[in-house]
């Protein structure tokens, strides 16, 4: 019989594995520092927990195990068979309050981090859910050009005020009857789009 050999096991984020949407914390200073990977130092996404107890976000545990395999805290040895997700920690999380990634372009929605991407699959400033009138039009808006504060995951410092979260922008008018549905999004289509039939 043949010796059976030691494969060195390579693992990675599955490519069905969404990557982390942009996260604006509404009150920044609440959240707290035990809520932050030690590897990327942002807030947890997906976080994992290693038997040790110390929790990462999965997409930065499982690089640092291919190249070490021990934990980044106590250095003990760690297989990534071995962790599993940390539903606990998810949702403390996700009773923290955020803005939608969207406010820059007009959408008005608050609500827990938990409720984020069920919000995004239906936002109407939600660039993949707009016809391409309407990506254009946001994209080339003044207001788009940047971010609402950092593209960043980390609550702001003590002295920066929660105040400071920006009204969203008024909708455009094409956007506003878009946003009123009804006959009026396929007569905006019909107007606008250069692929639908009947534009020339």
């Amino acid at each position: 019989m043949p010796k059976r050999q030691k494969t060195k096991e390579n693992y990675q984020l599955s490519s069905s594995e969404p990557e982390c949407d942009e996260r604006y914390f509404l009150n920044p200073e609440s959240v707290s520092q035990h809520l932050f990977c030690s590897i990327c130092q942002e807030v947890y996404v997906n976080p994992y927990r290693a038997p040790c107890g110390h929790s990462f976000c999965k997409r930065c545990i499982l690089p640092w195990l291919n190249q070490s395999k021990t934990c980044p805290e106590d250095r003990k040895p760690v297989h990534p068979k071995d962790l599993h997700h940390d539903f606990i920690l998810e949702n403390i999380i996700g009773d923290q309050m955020v803005t939608c990634p969207f406010r820059k372009h007009g959408c008005d929605f608050i609500g827990h981090l938990a409720m984020l991407s069920s919000h995004l699959k239906n936002c109407d400033f939600n660039l993949s859910n707009l016809p391409e009138f309407l990506k254009t039009h946001l994209v080339d808006s003044p207001f788009a050009k940047g971010p609402l504060k950092e593209k960043t995951n980390t609550p702001l410092s003590e002295d920066e005020e929660a105040d400071d979260l920006p009204t969203p922008v008024k909708p455009s008018l094409k956007m506003r009857l878009f946003r009123a549905g009804g006959g009026s999004r396929q007569l905006l289509c019909s107007m606008f789009d250069k692929d639908s039939p009947g534009s020339s």
